[in-house]
């Protein structure tokens, strides 16, 4: 039983160091965004660690980040939150229980199935995501043009770009699901 507490702690630090190490490798982008190589590890959490597991993991690094540490992309403290990036953070947060549930809900217990889950839940991210930057651009600009601007360009620019990125953690799942058992 020992065991097997100490193999999960240890694997929940080296995912909790791959996240900040993978929110540092970033594709600077225009209107205050950028591409991070970070949702590759952030859709590995479920999948490699559980629900519950994955959900401490991130809540660990959001807190963490949010109290001043320069784990996120760019930078961190409480006025990350303003940022028009951070709602991404909060549905990353929340990515572990819309993973867990999505698998409940549409019975995906197969191997293929991780990828069903994968896109339910970047379409989730998405709209945490997008919402929030446009209630934050909005509140700091009255212009619509701005946030026109940012929806046309940066979503399509996010969106496609994740959806590569979702399915190569996706694959990247199965390929360690594999090896571990």
């Amino acid at each position: 039983m020992t065991r097997n507490k100490t193999k999960k702690v240890a694997q929940m630090g080296c995912m909790f160091a791959l996240l900040i190490v993978s929110a540092k490798l970033v594709i600077p982008l225009p209107l205050y965004d950028y591409i991070s190589l970070q949702i590759i590890v952030v859709f590995l959490l479920y999948p490699l660690l559980g629900e519950r597991e994955a959900l401490v993991v991130f809540l660990t690094y959001l807190i963490l980040g949010l109290m001043g540490l320069p784990i996120f992309a760019s930078g961190g403290g409480f006025a990350y939150a303003l940022k028009p990036t951070f709602g991404f953070l909060i549905a990353y947060t929340l990515l572990p229980i819309v993973q867990c549930e999505a698998t409940r809900l549409f019975k995906c217990h197969r191997k293929d199935s991780i990828m069903l889950v994968n896109y339910l839940g970047l379409l989730f991210i998405h709209v945490i995501g997008i919402g929030y930057k446009v209630w934050i651009v909005s509140a700091l600009s009255m212009n619509g043009a701005v946030i026109w601007g940012i929806l046309s360009v940066s979503t399509v620019l996010d969106l496609s770009t994740d959806v590569l990125l979702v399915s190569i953690a996706g694959i990247l799942a199965l390929k360690l699901r594999a090896i571990r058992q």
